[in-house]
């Protein structure tokens, strides 16, 4: 029988292949804009990989939650295994968000191949910024190393102000080619998701920040938004 130790190991591991496989959905999304081809193949290993994260989540709640009941942990440790449950949950929800990104690029590119080739130019560079974000949360959970974290914090403004750059622009087409309503709106709708997909993990980033350091930084947000 485990005992505490060896169960967070095992669930650790756990999360972190739900991790990359969230990566390597990222990186279909990548594939997408870069090539704008073989969008039913990328589109059904999107789906796959999203069907397996989704198990993963339930596994790894289902463990996290028997870990608690079993050991009783208390400070860090019950800390690590709630976040586990959340993190597992928020990383399902940014999972479900690339598998409806992936669909929307797959239509645009269909239905409207030249808006596609702008499209896909003009979100790229922001997509691999949101990508690069995502490793170094990563690679710091790997290595239990929150010195680079913070620094996503200030990187995730930036993203949001991209993603505004992006939608403006979008909007200020829609006012020039009425004809292409519908894929521009949806182009807008994309950008928003990735945007969303970029909060959540900074949601994740501040939650390791908690584990790592027992800082909360949701809390001094709350309180700075009450002052």
């Amino acid at each position: 029988m485990r005992n505490l130790e060896e169960s967070l190991k095992a669930l650790n591991e756990h999360y972190l292949e739900m991790l990359k496989n969230l990566n390597r959905m990222l990186d279909v999304n990548i594939e997408m804009l870069e090539e704008g081809k073989n969008l039913s193949s990328l589109y059904g290993e999107c789906l796959v990989v999203e069907d397996i994260i989704n198990a993963f989540e339930v596994n790894l709640k289902e463990n996290s939650i028997i870990a608690i009941a079993r050991f009783q942990p208390a400070a860090k440790n019950l800390r690590e295994l709630v976040m586990l449950i959340d993190g597992g949950r928020l990383v399902e929800r940014m999972g479900d968000i690339l598998k409806k990104n992936i669909k929307i690029l797959k239509e645009i590119n269909e239905e409207s191949p030249e808006l596609a080739l702008v499209l896909n130019k003009r979100l790229l560079p922001y997509i691999v910024k949101i990508k690069n974000v995502y490793e170094v949360y990563i690679n710091s959970f790997i290595n239990g190393n929150e010195s680079l974290l913070y620094e996503l914090i200030v990187a995730d403004e930036k993203i949001n102000e991209e993603a505004n750059k992006i939608m403006h622009e979008m909007e200020k087409c829609m006012k020039e080619n009425t004809d292409n309503i519908h894929n521009l709106a949806r182009a807008i709708v994309l950008t928003k998701k990735y945007e969303r997909f970029a909060d959540h993990i900074i949601h994740l980033v501040t939650d390791l920040v908690y584990i790592l350091k027992g800082e909360n930084l949701r809390k001094k947000e709350l309180l700075e938004k009450e002052n």
